[in-house]
């Protein structure tokens, strides 16, 4: 074993290769998910080293509490098993566990304030080529009028996206809350440091987010430019309200005259008490018949959840017993909604344990006192509520990369004696 470690020593540098690998990892946006495996598997294998090479393991009974999500993956699907098709939903989860287990053992000096500056760069840039690449390829398969086309209140633009990309296929609402972050970051640096050109970023990123029309993430970045500029600047009120009354009478102009948007937000009260009939149905109302289907199943099954890998099934045996529609007919959908996806898979007792998990995070996230995290954490559970978002691993990784590399500049929270 002491021959092993001396030859890692003399042959491979861990330390200084996290330098290359971590900004890897903020790249994941351009690639497919196996892309960020790749990368992810490339940086746990040099922590596997380092570790050696240092003789230490970072993971105390504090950080047990950040792999309670992938605990209760892993038991509830263990307690259903009957084919090794119970056991697919575990890996939906194993960042959950992944995550902690890598990053608290990479060196902190890694996670410095100028190191989490310099990630956020690239994240940044990484955004505005993707908004860019969005709008290229738009304007290449179609004509400018092509923009104000829409079907089911869905912009065309919003589809393309969505559906036909031939690179950086990323769901809207996913690749907006990554906009959230950077246009955060941005908006600080023009408080704090006086960089203009960071208009720029934030100019684009508003536009994409439009486009896109994921209409939760719009209401949030317009209530977030709003506290920022009521509570961060330092310019004199009667700027201040001035710069809010414009925002609000921008957005509402926008809401009451363009086209897209205000389909997509007239559709909400037009369509909320309508169950989908046919071929009518809509954002709207496939999302209201997801919380009815879902709180029926979770009644039905309160204590013991059906299982983590039946959560589909049991939503579209739903969907089949109560709409006459063909909403679910090309789509297999799931709660739209990570904690009820908890409760329904889990029972309670999984809610449970996952809600003291989010505690924890919460937690954490107040001692960092990180407005930036404060803001992408606050994002990420609002967004939980209207999407699946651990579920799929763009958002998992996204929420983990962020966190623990913040987690990670104060690593003592975790680590105390």
């Amino acid at each position: 074993m002491n021959k092993i470690k001396k030859s890692l020593q003399m042959t491979i540098n861990a330390e200084k290769n996290f330098s290359y690998l971590i900004p890897l990892l903020f790249l994941f946006p351009f690639f497919k998910e196996n892309i960020s495996t790749f990368f992810f598997i490339l940086i746990t294998l040099n922590t596997v080293v380092f570790s050696l090479q240092k003789k230490t393991f970072n993971f105390n009974i504090n950080s047990l509490f950040l792999i309670l999500p992938f605990c209760i993956i892993l038991i509830h699907s263990l307690l259903w098993y009957s084919s090794p098709e119970d056991l697919k939903p575990i890996k939906n989860g194993l960042y959950f566990i992944l995550f902690p287990l890598v990053f608290l053992n990479i060196p902190r000096t890694l996670f410095s304030k100028e190191k989490l500056n310099f990630y956020f760069e690239i994240l940044k840039y990484v955004v505005l080529i993707i908004c860019f690449g969005y709008f290229l390829a738009f304007f290449y398969f179609y004509d400018y009028e092509h923009l104000f086309q829409y079907r089911y209140n869905i912009p065309k633009f919003r589809d393309f996206v969505y559906y036909e990309i031939p690179f950086f296929k990323i769901h809207p609402t996913y690749f907006t809350t990554i906009i959230i972050l950077t246009t955060t970051n941005s908006l600080l640096k023009i408080i704090n440091e006086k960089k203009w050109r960071e208009v720029f970023f934030i100019l684009v990123s508003i536009i994409t987010s439009v486009a896109l029309l994921a209409k939760f993430n719009m209401i949030f970045l317009f209530l977030l430019i709003v506290f920022i500029i009521l509570f961060k600047t330092k310019v004199k009120k009667i700027y201040k309200s001035i710069l809010v009354l414009f925002l609000a009478l921008s957005s509402f102009l926008m809401v009451k005259y363009v086209p897209g948007v205000k389909s997509r937000f007239v559709e909400i009260a037009a369509s909320y008490n309508k169950p989908p009939q046919g071929m009518s149905f809509d954002s709207t109302n496939i999302r209201i018949a997801i919380i009815n289907c879902s709180k029926q199943i979770a009644e039905n099954n309160f204590f013991t959840g059906v299982g983590f890998n039946n959560t589909k099934d049991e939503l579209l045996n739903c969907f089949k017993s109560n709409y006459d529609s063909s909403f679910y007919k090309n789509k297999r959908y799931m709660t739209h909604n990570y904690f009820m996806y908890i409760l329904i898979s889990s029972g309670i007792f999984g809610l449970l344990f996952f809600l003291f998990y989010i505690y924890t995070i919460i937690k954490l996230t107040l001692k960092i006192n990180s407005f930036l995290l404060n803001v992408v954490i606050l994002n990420v559970l609002c967004v939980c509520l209207i999407e699946d978002f651990f579920y799929r691993q763009f958002g998992l990784f996204y929420f983990s990369l962020i966190f623990y590399c913040f987690l990670n500049n104060k690593r003592e929270l975790i680590f105390k004696k």
